[in-house]
């Protein structure tokens, strides 16, 4: 049998050539296994060049003069590089005032939405890292918190809102919760009540003889159970 001819370029389909375009290589795309060290540069790679495409509209952003905490010149400034945010590497507080938080954190913490990041301007700016729990997930987005709680404060007005409303959802996914339970408890009683009418085959025919009354006051419920097999009847009065 004659080899296979591999298809020419002009018959690909245009949504294989796009995916073809977007991957650093396409034995690098989903579905072929390379090896963890080589996929983790060809991950880096991509980070740096959509980040350097991504940073291209901040470049032409003039920088002031002087740090905002030290008001020395601001001569090196990783809080301006990568967020706008005028304050010297020595006056940076990486675990405190200037500390990052990620977009999954930040919209649980802040109530805020992906619009709130991207579309509301003018936009968050953020840095990419790796997945801590696993580098083949999807990179982490930071965001400089004080931003974050600046954007948080511009939408609710105050932290007394934004606290309100946080109680407010919460008593909504609690009362949804409430009501989704009760459902299946219904549920549960209404098959109860059939099954309580069925007659249980067992080894042996006979007539369950069944012993005290017993009642539940968490389901509301009263049960008999047979001397004989152990057969359960489950009812309730009205």
């Amino acid at each position: 049998m004659p080899p296979r001819k591999r298809k020419s370029e002009d018959n690909v389909p245009v949504v294989e050539k796009l995916y073809r375009r977007n991957q650093v290589s396409y034995e690098g795309a989903g579905g072929f296994s390379i090896d963890d060290d080589e996929y983790s540069e060809r991950r880096e790679e991509l980070r740096e060049k959509r980040d350097q495409k991504r940073d291209r509209q901040y470049v032409y952003i003039t920088a002031p003069d002087n740090c905002i905490d030290c008001e020395k010149p601001l001569l090196d400034s990783f809080l301006w590089d990568k967020f706008n945010y005028a304050v010297c590497n020595n006056c940076r507080d990486e675990n405190g005032r200037h500390k990052l938080i990620a977009k999954t954190d930040a919209r649980k913490q802040y109530l805020l939405k992906d619009c709130d990041f991207d579309l509301r301007q003018p936009a968050l700016r953020f840095i990419s890292k790796k997945n801590p729990h696993n580098p083949r997930y999807g990179d982490m987005k930071l965001y400089l918190k004080l931003q974050v709680e600046a954007r948080a404060l511009e939408i609710f007005e105050s932290w007394e809102r934004l606290e309100e409303e946080r109680s407010n959802r919460t008593a909504s996914r609690e009362a949804a919760s409430d009501k989704k339970f009760e459902k299946k408890i219904r549920e549960m009683r209404k098959e109860i009540r059939g099954f309580s009418h069925i007659k249980i085959n067992v080894n042996t025919p006979h007539e369950h003889e069944f012993g005290e009354e017993s009642y539940n006051e968490k389901t509301d419920e009263y049960s008999k159970e047979c001397n004989l097999c152990g057969y359960l009847l489950t009812y309730e009065k009205l």
